[in-house]
């Protein structure tokens, strides 16, 4: 299958697939699908469970096999998505869970520089689940702090993803997190899905995020439903996001993030077509707008 050609906003920066999104049936697997359908990078897993624990743990050799089996397919590894630190979270109460918070954020900074990663995306929770405490902000801030300083020995960017909860649900919430933790190679990776799903407006909010962004992905949701949306089921706005990237002259990394659980080896290539013919019709002579 050749590569798609694209609109401009696509033609302009490097697309990227949430691993989870693919159905191959290995690595190998995924990275051709991956480029097949028109991207340009994928985004590794790193979620709490044994399986993609144990990633962070991965010999030389093994690091070096995942990076050239995406080169030789045309892709590579643009960020370390971790999540793992829904389940140790840096606001956590406990010492003990900071510490492994910390041992994990190394990790994946480790294994991100291996694999020629550029970021590794931080989900914004101070605390996914379990008891809360009022330090539980500047406990995270202290976290990510810590990890950025070992990021900068390896080159490796650290964003942080808007979530759904009560962290960091808006742009101002993220940009105030951001300021706080006060270290050049932190910045945003703002999740339009997470805030429409959160009831904002997502062009608005990623209007006033961009300025602080590493990267941006793509996502759609309804509110209160934050996965498993189809792209036009939900209530972003595309039209209206994909005109703020291009007034920004946006040039960075855009993610598609979706989950694949039916295992359709076309979904991949089926969002990024659909997501370039909304650029289609934001960016058509007659200036045609796409409606649901």
């Amino acid at each position: 299958m050749s590569r798609r050609t694209g609109m401009p906003l696509f033609d302009a920066t490097a697309v990227g697939i949430y691993e989870k999104a693919l159905a191959g049936e290995d690595w190998a697997a995924n990275c051709e699908q991956a480029a097949s359908a028109g991207y340009s990078f994928v985004e590794l897993s790193v979620d709490d469970s044994p399986e993609r624990l144990a990633r962070l743990t991965w010999s030389k050799s093994t690091r070096r096999k995942v990076r050239q089996t995406a080169a030789s397919a045309g892709v590579h590894v643009g960020t370390i998505v971790l999540s793992a630190h829904r389940s140790f979270p840096w606001g956590s109460a406990d010492s003990a869970v900071r510490q492994r918070a910390d041992e994990l954020a190394a990790q994946a900074i480790d294994l991100a520089a291996d694999l020629s990663a550029d970021r590794v995306q931080i989900a914004g929770y101070f605390a996914f689940d379990g008891p809360r405490h009022n330090r539980a902000r500047d406990c995270f801030i202290h976290g990510i702090q810590r990890a950025a300083d070992v990021a900068e020995t390896r080159a490796i960017r650290l964003a942080i993803e808007n979530m759904d909860g009560s962290d960091v649900i808006s742009a101002s919430d993220a940009i105030a997190l951001i300021r706080d933790i006060d270290r050049e190679n932190v910045r945003l990776y703002p999740d339009l899905g997470n805030f429409a799903g959160n009831g904002l407006d997502a062009a608005r909010e990623l209007r006033a995020a961009l300025p602080w962004a590493d990267a941006v992905q793509l996502k759609d949701a309804k509110r209160g439903a934050f996965r498993r949306i189809q792209f036009g089921d939900g209530l972003v706005d595309w039209p209206a996001a994909i005109r703020v990237l291009l007034a920004d002259s946006w040039h960075g990394p855009i993610s598609i993030e979706m989950w694949n659980d039916s295992k359709d080896p076309e979904l991949a290539g089926a969002a990024l077509n659909w997501l370039q013919d909304q650029a289609r019709g934001v960016t058509s002579p007659a200036g045609k707008h796409y409606s649901k």
